[in-house]
């Protein structure tokens, strides 16, 4: 077959409008008329301001600014030097900032000054979606996702690590300043270079170990606000995130979910993540959602107490599932309130012998019931239930003890596990387009506060990518 002609130097047959450069329904005019559509209060929430100053250069358009990053994180370009160069050479981002280049440094100030308030972003997102009558809010998924921080996992310390290094740095200090020592030259105006680093290093540790000293365990002098997580790859400095998704309306048949609410721990635990999602999930979709789904990881009294005070049904997993099932746990032991004792599954009585305290509340919440030592050492079942030799078998109820047995007779009805078997497909992949297709597998702020703005901003930029999509599929 014959060739095309090409040349690369053709010029323009026609001048081109930029409504030309991108189709239709291009995910960059999604962005756009999305930043277009916030009106003026959410621009004051978002900390700009719309009418630019009278006097000075030209600034670059707040709009302008905003779409160039939240397409950015929804493409994963979230680097302001690699958005630069994306305004320069390539076509959504010069439609989208009108032919426009603003520099890394722009870009950079936009995003320091305003992160913050960006996270109101997310809620902007959620409100769209529900307003639009696109999710189904009968049913809630929450789960959590190590995410490495932008700090080097050499750079934790405990205690005595820093102790060691700042009289590593105390001895080079010391050094440099005999090197500077002696002489009849004049003093310096400032210090050398290499002394100025020691000390500044010097001043780091001191600060770390004071911080140290009040919250124990080990800190990371890169960002001191990480933790090291066991993530996939292994031990890491990172952070937990959190998030909460409700899949859409099941008659757009789709199994796309949006985020509901996301959060930032420090914590590598999910335990005590559960009541405050719920919240927050609420605040931002505007209703209280009937159901919630959630791993083994956030299952504990508390959590379960919160959502029935709240009125929500909890679909959790157990956190040691293994350890509850076997023939003589506390389950298994039958209570009987006119005598205030229990029976085992041998027939033997356990009676009430005293309150004790607990090891975390200090507070006497435990109601102690135990057996005839001389029973226990003649049963059948002695190494199975309790090892004992001198007391007899013990359990320790608290009032919490009847909200975990109706919990785990709920979680083994038919109902149950059905809506459990959807907590995989909803939460999982989440997490999976946000570190695989939105490239974040690795924050790039440091700090709690900063690291918040970048993952809701993260989260933020997930459902428009959702909302893009869906809302190309009904126009299809």
């Amino acid at each position: 077959m014959p060739l095309r002609q090409f040349s690369r130097q053709q010029a323009w047959l026609l001048p081109p409008t930029l409504g030309e450069l991108i189709s239709d329904d291009h995910p960059a005019r999604f962005v756009a008329a999305f930043v277009d559509e916030l009106d003026y209060s959410a621009w004051l929430e978002l900390g700009v301001g719309l009418d630019g100053q009278a006097l000075g250069a030209p600034a670059y358009h707040p709009r302008a600014l905003l779409s160039v990053w939240l397409y950015g994180f929804m493409t994963g370009v979230r680097s302001c030097r690699k958005l630069e160069v994306a305004c320069r050479d390539q076509v959504p981002y010069l439609w989208l900032t009108g032919w426009q280049h603003p520099d890394h440094n722009t870009l950079w100030r936009f995003y320091r000054d305003h992160r913050q308030q960006m996270r109101n972003l997310l809620k902007y997102t959620v409100a769209t979606a529900v307003e639009s009558g696109l999710v189904d809010l009968a049913v809630q998924s929450l789960d959590g996702t190590k995410v490495a921080a932008n700090a080097a996992g050499d750079r934790t310390y405990d205690g005595d690590g820093l102790q060691r290094l700042l009289d590593r740095v105390e001895a080079a200090i010391a050094e440099l300043e005999a090197q500077n020592e002696g002489g009849d030259d004049p003093s310096p105006a400032r210090l050398p270079k290499e002394l100025e680093q020691a000390q500044a290093l010097k001043q780091r540790v001191q600060d770390a170990m004071s911080r140290l000293l009040r919250n124990k365990g080990q800190i990371n002098l890169t960002d001191e606000d990480a933790q090291l997580m066991k993530g996939r790859n292994g031990i890491m400095p990172g952070y937990n995130a959190q998030a909460m998704v409700s899949p859409l309306s099941s008659d757009i048949n789709s199994k796309r979910v949006i985020i509901t609410a996301a959060e930032v721990v420090t914590s590598a635990s999910d335990s005590r993540q559960l009541a405050p999602m719920l919240e927050r999930a609420e605040e931002l979709t505007g209703q209280r959602t009937p159901v919630t789904l959630a791993d083994g990881g956030y299952h504990t009294a508390a959590a379960l107490e919160a959502g029935e005070n709240r009125g929500q049904v909890l679909v959790m997993g157990e956190r040691y599932q293994k350890s509850c099932t076997g023939p003589y746990f506390k389950d298994r032991f039958e209570y009987d309130a006119e005598s205030d004792s229990y029976t085992c599954p041998h027939g033997q009585r356990l009676h009430f012998c005293g309150l004790r305290k607990s090891k975390v509340t200090g507070t006497r919440d435990y109601k102690v019931y135990r057996a005839s030592r001389t029973a226990c050492r003649t049963c059948s079942a002695f190494g199975l239930c309790t090892r004992d030799k001198h007391s007899g078998r013990a359990l320790w109820i608290t009032s919490s003890d009847m909200l975990l047995l109706r919990h785990r007779a709920w979680m083994r009805s038919r109902e149950a596990l059905a809506l459990y078997a959807r907590r995989r497909e909803l939460s999982e992949p989440t997490f999976g387009v946000i570190k695989d297709q939105m490239n974040a597998r690795r924050l790039l702020l440091r700090g709690l506060a900063n690291v918040r703005a970048e993952f809701s901003l993260l989260a933020a930029a997930f459902n428009l990518r959702v909302l893009w999509a869906t809302c190309s599929k009904m126009t299809t």
